[in-house]
């Protein structure tokens, strides 16, 4: 049985690098209740925000616009849009910016990442899940 609509979460992930979005994408595959959708620049998402994403993952390192922007630009358009960064970037101002805006979570690019990112992103689906389950 599939899950209804209002049970579905919608997952944006900007990656750049077309390697690294697969790795990401099939490390949260698995997640149930999730519903990817991928973009390798920033102008492509800002095209798909109307389709209200629940959390957007974003790298730092864009070809068109930086990270920190396009944080800003979600976060105008919707605040309550869950934004986990997952960057290479380790410079301690940039990650301060950052956690200033308001993200979920930081991850660093590293061996462990993708597993981690998987737990992050399953135990936002449960508290959204909550969320949800609150307003009904």
């Amino acid at each position: 049985m599939q899950p209804s609509d209002n049970q579905l979460f919608k997952l944006f992930v900007i990656e750049d690098n077309r390697t690294e979005s697969m790795l990401l994408q099939l490390a949260l595959s698995e997640i149930k209740h999730l519903h990817i959708q991928t973009f390798s620049t920033a102008g492509q998402l800002l095209e798909h925000l109307s389709e209200q994403p629940d959390i957007v993952l974003v790298d730092l390192i864009l070809p068109d616009m930086s990270g920190v922007e396009l944080i800003k630009k979600i976060r105008a358009f919707n605040p309550h849009i869950r934004v986990v960064v997952v960057s290479a970037q380790r410079d301690m101002d940039v990650l301060a910016e950052v956690q200033a805006l308001g993200v979920f979570n930081y991850l660093v690019k590293s061996e462990m990442c993708l597993t981690y990112l998987h737990q992050v992103i399953s135990e936002l689906i449960i508290l959204l899940q909550h969320y949800r389950t609150q307003k009904v």
